[in-house]
């Protein structure tokens, strides 16, 4: 039994709904089930906050289904099975599916961390987080499964994939993330170097995680483990080669642990947009989708496509703002749309010196750009962020071919958004790198420039 489905038996007890006697048996039945095979601790969640997890290797297709019905039985929301093989998870399905129906339906595999969810896990109450860091695109399987281990126990994970040392400015760029997390797991291989810069850097614990990636010096990870282990940055723990789960569940402990320590302070969700090297509005969206469960975008796109932005080029402010009103979104993301395009309409008339209800849009009036600026604002109130905090901003530097013709960048309306208060930086970079349109959002988002 879980400790609020405890809670809420002794609310029914005290409401008079559940009989002292009938709540005392419920209880008494907690412990263990003895499937034989196994003894399964139906009781870990009550004692340790978090629920039993199942280590598939080694365990047949059956066993894992039992164990898995076992533990949703006893109250268990959501079960992970690790170490579990594709050929082995469509077994475990169908095993579940003559045993029932509705397990084999709610249960989902992640294959790229190799993990099986039997249930879905509730979103995160808190809001800290963890950071996790993962060296390179081969490390993946690792670091995905100490982020799912995470979330499955309640934390709310932020990903920074690709940031090994050899391209360090790609770990630099995410300065922030770094600086707001409860705890980083650094995850990497071959030297395994991500870990004591990484542990230079956080102001939280670092629990690092040797992969078995590299060549043969390597060594299958014994490298990257003596290497962590002898890190020189303090705050650095190290786990097992290749063992994202001890770290996902040992960094949850922390990010948990350090919220109850915080309770009675104030809680404030803060979303951070690294601008420095590109001020878009895909890094905007991208930046925000960090803060979010992997299948975000998805379900975030599809809210946007339901909303009715019809698919046409709308030219003035009158048009876009009746648009908006009529859109099937929330109250707080129809004022955020009509924010974003009443600074987009006032920078367009200051450019070309007429009136704001007479400007005329061009690309940002059409429908698809209105969408993608939708996708924006959902995507920003899915994560609950009370701030954001950017960095300065890049514009880019050259030529950009328009409906006006060629413009130096930033093109006038952009220049007139980032003359009301967005900072910029001194090194610019080839290309344009902040339009109309992403100025507005930052200009209207941004509560802080760090």
């Amino acid at each position: 039994m879980e400790p609020q489905q405890g809670l809420h038996m002794l609310e029914q007890v005290a409401s008079g709904s559940v009989s002292p006697v009938d709540a005392q048996r419920s209880l008494a039945d907690q412990g263990y089930s003895d499937l034989g095979f196994a003894k399964v601790d139906t009781d870990r969640a009550r004692r340790t906050g978090a629920g039993e997890v199942v280590y598939g290797a080694g365990k047949t297709a059956d066993q894992i289904a039992g164990i898995c019905l076992a533990l949703r039985d006893a109250g268990q929301a959501c079960v992970l099975v690790t170490r579990l093989e594709a050929q082995k998870a469509e077994a475990v399905r169908a095993a579940l599916l003559v045993r029932d129906p509705q397990a084999a339906a709610a249960f989902e595999y992640r294959p790229v961390p190799q993990l099986g969810l039997l249930g879905a896990p509730a979103k995160p109450t808190r809001d800290s987080y963890i950071a996790v860091a993962c060296a390179g695109t081969s490390d993946l399987y690792c670091a995905e499964e100490a982020a799912v281990t995470a979330e499955v126990l309640g934390s709310r994970v932020v990903r920074l994939y690709d940031v090994g040392v050899a391209g360090i400015h790609r770990l630099l760029a995410h300065r922030g993330d770094i600086a707001g997390a409860s705890c980083v797991v650094a995850v990497a291989g071959m030297e395994g170097a991500l870990a004591s810069v990484v542990g230079g850097m956080a102001a939280c614990p670092v629990i690092a995680v040797p992969t078995s990636v590299g060549y043969g010096a390597s060594l299958g990870g014994v490298a990257a483990l003596l290497a962590m282990l002898n890190s020189c940055a303090s705050g650095v723990s190290v786990v097992n080669i290749d063992n994202g789960f001890g770290a996902g569940y040992q960094a949850h402990m922390i990010e948990r642990a350090g919220s109850r320590h915080g309770e009675g302070e104030p809680d404030v969700k803060t979303l951070r947009w690294n601008l420095a090297e590109n001020a878009t509005r895909n890094q905007l969206l991208g930046d925000t989708l960090l803060q979010l469960p992997p299948d975000s975008r998805q379900r975030l796109e599809a809210a946007a496509d339901t909303a009715g932005v019809p698919d046409r080029h709308h030219h003035d402010i009158g048009e876009v703002l009746a648009i908006i009103d009529g859109l099937a979104v929330s109250p707080a993301v129809r004022d955020h749309m009509r924010a974003i395009y009443t600074i987009l309409a006032e920078a367009e008339a200051a450019a070309h010196g007429c009136a704001v209800e007479q400007t005329h849009f061009h690309e940002v009036g059409d429908g698809s750009r209105i969408r993608n600026t939708l996708l924006v604002c959902l995507a920003v109130e899915d994560t609950g962020a009370k701030r954001i905090v950017a960095t300065v901003a890049q514009t880019g530097q050259g030529e950009v071919e328009c409906a006006h013709g060629t413009l130096s960048i930033p093109a006038p309306a952009t220049s007139a958004i980032i003359a009301r208060g967005i900072p910029v930086s001194e090194r610019t970079l080839p290309g344009e790198r902040m339009t109309p349109t992403s100025a507005a959002m930052i200009l209207h988002f941004v509560d802080e420039f760090e």
